[in-house]
């Protein structure tokens, strides 16, 4: 009897195993096939599979926060039926307004900055935007398949374990991703906004680990109006031709070369916000020659570089004449060491009305090589431009060249 009694009991306890290991069975089965929706702490399948989720859906760029060009953004000269000699009535000497220019020129007073300009921004990011940064300058050339993902393995594993980690990574992306294309104006034909911050998060049992990539996350990243990489290369050399064709017109002393592609833009480029695509970029500027602030500005720092001179692309806000102060776009270069401002879009003004013949010099070049005595009245720098970091911009002249 007593054994009877011990024969029902392990069997019962049987069964009820057998029910259990049924039941979970069942419940593992619906889970890892998404029948039912499971809370990932109560998630069976979660410890033993991978997802990739989106950290950031994209870089916002500094033309939608930063750099929104309108038509009042340009100096507006208003002027109606007006000559241009009467236009140039009581307007100083062109050679005062440009001075002579010699390579042993003794603004030496200050002291010579020992700066990267090539890489400005970058050097201005975090540990997390320069990785970020790198990998995608390193391929530069692959990113014009728009299809190209940047692979950064678990590079950021530790970072995304922390509570704050995914906020922390966003902010560098959307650093790190400006500051490419702000360090590099050659590459114009990638759109940002569409780059996505992707991470593979592998569970075993009680292990996490996070990969990171940067993608289209199936989509092309190029830049509207580029299908394909054969369409860039086109583009690229184009641009490269007109580079080339600049650059050979260059002659003299530095400042003579910065003042041959300062005028260059403003005769040839039209300020137009209302152009397109390609507004913000070298070829919106070179090629379709219609541009805003910023587009000018990335032509000037493409040529530039070129010609071996130093020379950032400076965002921020500025005051225009008819007293409307707007997010803007310019330049700063060095000459002998020290640093002066020239904004080529304000140098190329909208007219009103008629207008004879040439600019006089004093508008032609009324933000060429300003110091910071003048340029400071009606421009500020943005000091925060780039997520969560503290600019530090070349301390320029306080007098003009």
């Amino acid at each position: 009897m007593v054994n009877r009694k011990k024969d029902n009991f392990i069997i019962s306890i049987i069964i009820m195993l057998i029910v259990i290991i049924f039941l979970c069975t069942v419940y593992f089965t619906l889970d890892v096939f998404g029948i039912i929706k499971v809370p990932a702490k109560y998630s069976i399948a979660s410890l033993f599979y991978s997802r990739i989720e989106v950290i950031a859906s994209g870089a916002h760029t500094i033309d939608d926060e930063n750099v929104i060009d309108r038509e009042n953004k340009k100096k507006v000269v208003v002027q109606n039926n007006v000559s241009k000699e009467n236009l140039a009535t009581n307007v100083e000497d062109p050679l005062d307004l440009m001075p002579e220019y010699t390579e042993s020129s003794d603004n030496n007073s200050i002291e010579e900055e020992q700066l990267n300009t090539d890489r400005f921004y970058y050097n201005q990011l975090d540990q997390y935007g320069k990785i970020l940064y790198d990998e995608l300058y390193n391929n530069k050339d692959k990113l014009k398949s728009g299809t190209f993902v940047a692979e950064y393995g678990n590079k950021f594993d530790n970072l995304l374990k922390q509570e704050n980690g995914e906020d922390v990574l966003n902010k560098a992306l959307d650093s790190a991703m400006n500051s490419l294309v702000l360090d590099n104006p050659e590459l114009f034909y990638i759109d940002i906004t569409k780059m996505y911050l992707l991470t593979n998060i592998t569970t075993r049992i009680l292990s996490t680990t996070y990969e990171v990539s940067i993608s289209g996350n199936g989509d092309s990243y190029l830049e509207e109006g580029f299908n394909s990489e054969e369409e860039v290369d086109v583009a690229i050399s184009n641009i490269e031709n007109i580079k080339n064709e600049i650059i050979s017109n260059t002659s003299g002393n530095t400042v003579d070369k910065i003042r041959y592609v300062h005028n260059y833009l403003i005769d040839t480029v039209e300020y137009d916000v209302n152009a397109g695509t390609g507004i913000r970029d070298i070829y919106g500027a070179l090629i379709n020659q219609k541009a805003v602030c910023e587009g000018y500005a990335k032509a000037f720092k493409y040529i530039m570089d070129e010609l071996e001179i130093p020379c950032i692309l400076v965002c921020g806000t500025a005051t225009n004449s008819v007293g409307v102060t707007e997010n803007h776009a310019w330049n700063y270069v060095q000459i002998d060491g020290v640093w002066y401002a020239v904004d080529v879009t304000w140098d190329d003004p909208i007219i009103r009305g008629e207008l004879l013949g040439d600019l006089p010099d004093d508008i032609r070049y009324g933000y060429f090589l300003n110091g910071s005595e003048k340029f400071f009245q009606n421009h500020v720098e943005d000091e925060q431009l780039l997520d969560g970091i503290a600019l530090s911009y070349p301390e320029l002249s306080i007098t003009n060249f």
